[in-house]
């Protein structure tokens, strides 16, 4: 049996489960939170508004568990829907403060010990973030979903309301963009044309 089996399987099976065992929702929360985090906080860039939205999006699970049905997308396609449109509402609502900084550090992974490679990789980070920020919402969007949020084909799918082929399209045309604005953004060094 092929993982894409097993994991609709389970996911139907957890589905069947939500509305009269309260430890179907542990089991939600256990494999989709820090999924859902590292999304909403790319997106948010504020870590105390992604752990309040992953808390909405799963008292909306709690809330909706008597009567949500199987309908083939897994329940980490809803949860992602659910967590897009609450940060949505979030940033059309009149309580956003307009101070919330973004974070440019949050995903950088821990440094190692030679400074060069650290600073070699402070610099492309800073880099990758200003070109995505020049991306379209919805490219921002996708790759959100595909390498933060570690979502599927089918969930980026389901969460964005297209078909799993659609989604797949729309993932790699979006890393196409990103690479071709990347390359276009030159490379530190080319921006300098001092020479030792």
């Amino acid at each position: 049996m092929s993982d894409d089996v097993t994991k609709t399987s389970d996911d139907r099976d957890l589905f069947g489960r939500l509305a009269s065992d309260p430890s179907a929702i542990g089991e939600a929360y256990d494999l989709y939170a820090d999924r859902l985090y590292g999304f909403l906080l790319k997106r948010c860039g504020h870590k105390e508004t992604a752990e309040d939205l992953v808390s909405r999006t799963f008292m909306k699970l709690l809330e909706s568990a008597p009567t949500l049905e199987w309908r083939g997308a897994s329940l980490g396609a809803w949860l992602f829907r659910v967590a897009s449109n609450l940060l949505t509402d979030h940033w059309r609502s009149a309580s956003v403060r307009k101070d919330e900084a973004v974070d440019p550090d949050t995903w950088d992974p821990p440094s190692a010990d030679d400074p060069a490679w650290n600073a070699h990789v402070s610099i492309e980070g800073d880099r990758l973030r200003e070109t995505l920020k020049r991306l379209s919402a919805r490219d921002q969007q996708v790759i959100d979903m595909k390498f933060y949020g570690g979502c599927d084909t089918a969930e980026i799918a389901a969460g964005l309301g297209v078909t799993p082929n659609h989604a797949a399209v729309l993932v790699y045309r979006a890393i196409g963009r990103l690479r071709v604005a990347y390359l276009a953004h030159g490379t530190p060094s080319s921006t300098n044309d001092t020479h030792i």
